[in-house]
């Protein structure tokens, strides 16, 4: 073997020292390469670079020069399989000091690790989490299948003569003046404004409520704090608003002709109760996640083991890349980002590193469980292979779909498969032994987005269930 570990000791909590020895004959195998590194950097007048005589390389820079360059390379080309044979996780640049190196006797080093810490976990079950019912009530379904009206929602004229009421559309024109000068975002011509959406400054859209098509109206406003120049805030503006156009939104009739355009439904009930299963559906995945999530803060929270600096700045040298790269796609940079979303660059920084933390805590959390789990988690061939058939399935392209499976069926892919039927497990080893407290309100949460038809039927695996690994692609 061109090696051998004579020792291994830990020197610090996270920190473990290799003692190491190469054999002489590699050793030796590598001076006509260090020669050769030497002669094609080297700067020595009257020799062309990579042309340089080994006597005078000897000459210039000394045999032990050269034994240093072969020592580097030794050891560089064989880390790799001594950091695999030794089944460790460093997570920083090795720290290697050569403790004997001699032409004719074999190349000894010190290798010192700081390791990936091996947490201790807290306790994960039992963790006491929030149920989230996943029951559908009739006001609930109701207010989804109007929502779906509202997305086929027609603007139609008002009959002749009707006053402009909240929640109309007009068509206007207003011109307005600051002491008989126009100002900036005073006048329009052919304004579509829903009246009582807060679009324009605060009064205006009242003064349109009573209004009829062709009416015009003099008024004078004081302008708000959220008008555009605030120089202007404060002053008294007059007004000529011409009304030219009055609709209302008119909500289509549920139908047959209705529901054939949104889908292959029978009658009003076989609607109803698609509507209502695709609800139950997304609320047993908002349950489960709220659960995830919940059980994660916990876990996070509750973990004593310090983070060794160094994962943290390098995630965050990631995420930075990430999110660099995203921009690029979109020819678009970070100044202007940061501008769109109302972000100080100090701001996302701190939401950067706060994510950075998390995800590492998540990493480390996981990898303990796996070992304390680890019969339990260890997926069957034919899990494997169902895993991998859905992974195939979820792709349409021709190309897509030879360019995965063959993926899929070499040894990092099926470590690929592995690794994420494990952490799912994991995920409902956590759930299933949680103690959930039932909520007794029926209604969603939140404002995520409902499925309505038309919209993709396939579920997104919740971001919770996305943990993130330093293998992450």
């Amino acid at each position: 073997m061109s090696y051998k570990i004579k020792s291994k000791k830990k020197v610090d909590l996270n920190k473990i020292k290799l003692d190491i020895e190469i054999s002489n004959n590699y050793l030796k195998k590598h001076i006509g390469k260090a020669y050769k590194n030497v002669s094609e950097k080297a700067n020595i007048p009257g020799f062309r670079k990579g042309k340089i005589p080994y006597q005078v390389i000897d000459a210039n820079f000394g045999r032990q020069y050269v034994l240093d360059e072969a020592a580097s390379l030794s050891i560089s080309e064989l880390y790799p399989d001594i950091i695999t044979e030794s089944n460790l996780n460093p997570i920083d640049y090795p720290k290697i000091k050569v403790t004997n190196l001699e032409e004719n006797s074999p190349l000894s080093f010190e290798v010192e690790l700081e390791l990936e810490p091996e947490i201790e976990l807290p306790r994960y079950k039992g963790i006491k989490v929030t149920g989230y019912s996943t029951n559908v009530t009739d006001e609930e379904l109701e207010r989804q299948i109007e929502n779906i009206r509202n997305s086929y929602v027609s603007l139609e004229p008002v009959e002749e003569g009707k006053t402009v009421e909240k929640g109309d559309y007009v068509t206007i024109d207003f011109d307005g003046e600051i002491e008989g000068s126009p100002f900036e975002g005073g006048n329009a011509k052919d304004y579509l404004l829903e009246v009582g959406s807060n679009t324009l400054f605060s009064g205006f859209e009242d003064l349109l409520i009573g209004m009829k098509k062709g009416d015009t109206k003099k008024a004078t406003l004081t302008l708000p704090e959220d008008i555009k120049d605030n120089n202007l805030t404060g002053k008294k503006a007059d007004f000529n608003i011409l009304v030219k156009e009055v609709k209302r939104k008119v909500l289509p009739d549920i139908d047959e002709d209705f529901l054939k355009e949104l889908g292959d439904y029978a009658s009003l009930d076989d609607f109803k109760s698609s509507i209502k299963e695709k609800l139950t559906e997304q609320k047993k995945n908002f349950r489960r996640e709220k659960i995830v999530g919940e059980i994660l803060n916990y876990l996070t929270e509750n973990m004593k083991t310090k983070i060794p600096d160094i994962m943290i700045t390098r995630r965050i040298k990631q995420i930075n890349e990430e999110i660099d790269g995203s921009l690029k796609e979109q020819n678009m940079s970070r100044e202007v980002y940061l501008k769109a979303v109302n972000i100080t660059e100090e701001k996302l920084n701190q939401e950067i590193k706060e994510r950075a933390s998390i995800e590492i805590k998540e990493y480390l959390i996981f990898k303990a469980l796996e070992r304390e789990e680890k019969k339990k988690i260890e997926p069957a061939e034919d899990e494997i292979n169902k895993e991998k058939d859905n992974i195939i399935k979820s792709y349409n392209k021709e190309q897509d779909i030879d360019k995965i499976k063959k993926f899929l069926e070499s040894n990092e892919g099926k470590d690929t498969i592995i690794r994420t039927l494990r952490r799912k497990k994991i995920i409902d080893l956590l759930v299933d032994n949680a103690s959930i407290v039932e909520d007794k309100n029926e209604g969603l949460k939140d404002k995520r987005k409902i499925w309505a038809p038309g919209k993709s039927e396939k579920q997104d695996e919740t971001e919770n269930e996305k943990i993130w690994t330093p293998d992450s692609k």
